[in-house]
């Protein structure tokens, strides 16, 4: 499962369907996952992490009992490119090819 999302920030997730251990109305699961963000105050980086998970049956279905995020590698280098506009945002001009500025000509 992948996901984006952009709001001022960008980030993707990329998520594995996992695995899950059935142990009565009990259960384990574990899924890995790859983030890739740039936030609004200028952090991004790349992580790879993986969700340990406890669940209960209840009378409502599986509930989470539990939920372990572990970060396994952290890459907080820049990243290449730049970061995507949301659907109808007007991109930037290019450099060097500005409007003249209100009143100048």
């Amino acid at each position: 499962m992948s996901s984006c999302r952009t709001s001022g920030s960008s980030s993707c997730r990329t998520r594995t369907r996992g695995t899950i251990q059935l142990d009565g109305d009990t259960a384990t699961g574990r899924a890995y996952i790859q983030e890739l963000a740039r936030t609004r105050d200028g952090r991004q980086g790349l992580n790879y992490a993986i969700y340990h998970d406890r669940y209960q049956r209840t009378p409502d279905g599986w509930k989470f009992t539990e939920r372990v995020y572990e970060v396994r590698y952290l890459d907080t280098s820049p990243l290449a490119g730049s970061a995507t506009r949301p659907a109808g945002a007007p991109a930037d001009p290019p450099a060097g090819n500005m409007p003249p500025a209100e009143g100048r000509r």
